[in-house]
């Protein structure tokens, strides 16, 4: 089994609250309860065992939470219809390793990773009831599923999985290509909203990236409301858009940054006097803010690591790119993680797109300085940061409510 490991905190983080100042209304954001996931065991379980949230998402009625736990091998289930009191539902055992979860109404879809190496990669997709629990409706995957994102496109419900099939760190240098290369699978739901394994196709992904085009590792995935996927493949630093049918309707590298005034140096001081030129994005999550335009957040793998966000056009032009902007917030606000320094910095990984009171955001995790930051754009050019909330450690996933997964 393949695992990554996660801190033990689900910090449940961020109620839209609305205050009047000097006669205008000031939006913000609020930090209101947390949740111990070891609260989710049964009666009698060791809660000392290692247990790590990392994917979260809502129930259609935003009533209940769901995350996957890697270690224990389980979803766990929280009711947040008191949402500064959330209870716990008790977990789902997956028999496997669940890697990511999306849901539409009330039912969930799950990604489980079932590989028995890096070189036999496998995984199942599976359909669970929220409220009973039970998993109605399993397929086999050729491959180890990543993220997964599920939509109702106007050509109907489906699921999309990114299937990584990751590379082993410690063989080959720890870089692509490691062969079986990734794709991308999608599944229709039907109107009982289980998935139709029968209906199962895979986008063919490989040859289009200048970096180990052979062996793509896509990454995260989101889906629009014309019924279209956009994909990060990280490690080869390459954004894909598919259409319904799982055609490659667009794809582009995902280009590099120069940054200018960062600390580049694991020295024990904080000193932001260095440059890193032409420094490649590497992807990790993404969301559609639009039809037509996407946000990125620029973690970085093997190479690169931008330190900020970009926003594109599925035509591949950048229309904002934030630079070293987030990345200062970071040490103003006294969250700079300085061991990461000659990496990845403050490494922003997970983001999430809502709408609140007709203003759109995006919400920016940094796992590294363990924050969100909060952007409003209105202007997709000029995207404002409006503030940055702490979380539980190393955040990795947002939800529109917004919940965070640490």
């Amino acid at each position: 089994m393949i695992l990554k490991r996660r801190p033990t905190l689900l910090a449940l983080a961020a109620v839209l609250a609305a205050t009047q100042a000097a006669g205008a209304a000031d939006k913000h954001f609020n930090r209101i309860a947390s949740f111990a996931v070891p609260d989710n065991m049964a009666e009698g379980e060791d809660r000392t065992r290692e247990t790590a949230p990392e994917i979260i998402a809502a129930s259609g009625d935003g009533m209940m939470l769901v995350y996957t736990d890697s270690p224990l091998g389980v979803i766990g289930r929280i009711d947040i219809s008191d949402p500064a009191n959330p209870q716990p539902l008790g977990n789902i055992v997956m028999d496997g390793e669940p890697t990511a979860v999306s849901v539409l109404g009330n039912m969930a879809y799950v990604g489980v990773n079932t590989s028995a190496s890096y070189s036999e990669p496998s995984g199942e997709l599976r359909t669970v009831d929220l409220a009973s629990g039970e998993i109605l409706a399993s397929c086999p995957l050729d491959g180890q599923p990543d993220s997964v994102a599920s939509a109702a496109a106007p050509d109907g419900r489906f699921v999309a999985v990114a299937i990584e099939n990751e590379r082993d760190e410690e063989a080959g240098d720890g870089r692509v290509p490691q062969m079986p290369g990734g794709s991308v699978a999608l599944v229709e739901i039907n109107a009982e909203g289980l998935v139709n394994c029968d209906s199962l196709l895979y986008a063919d992904v490989t040859g289009l990236a200048e970096i180990a085009p052979e062996d793509p590792e896509p990454e995260f995935v989101d889906i629009n409301t014309l019924g279209e996927t956009v994909v990060t493949v990280q490690e080869n630093n390459h954004l894909v858009v598919l259409d319904y049918a799982g055609k490659v309707v667009a794809d582009f590298s995902a280009g590099t940054v120069d940054l200018d005034g960062i600390d580049a140096s694991d020295d024990g001081a904080l000193i932001f006097n260095e440059q890193q030129a032409e420094r490649l994005r590497e992807p990790d999550a993404l969301q559609w803010i639009d039809n037509d335009h996407f946000a990125i957040a620029n973690e970085g793998d093997m190479d690169g690591g931008a330190r900020g966000w970009t926003i594109f056009n599925k035509r591949g032009e950048v229309v904002y790119e934030s630079g070293t902007s987030f990345e200062r917030a970071v040490i103003e606000a006294g969250h700079y993680p300085d061991k990461r320094s000659d990496a990845k910095g403050s490494e922003p990984e997970g983001m999430e797109f809502a709408v609140f009171e007709g203003t759109p955001y995006v919400f920016l995790l940094s796992e590294r300085g363990s924050l969100v930051g909060v952007y409003d754009v209105s202007n997709l050019a000029e995207p404002q940061l409006t503030q940055l909330l702490p979380s539980g450690l190393s955040p990795k996933a947002p939800w529109r409510f917004p919940a965070v997964a640490c």
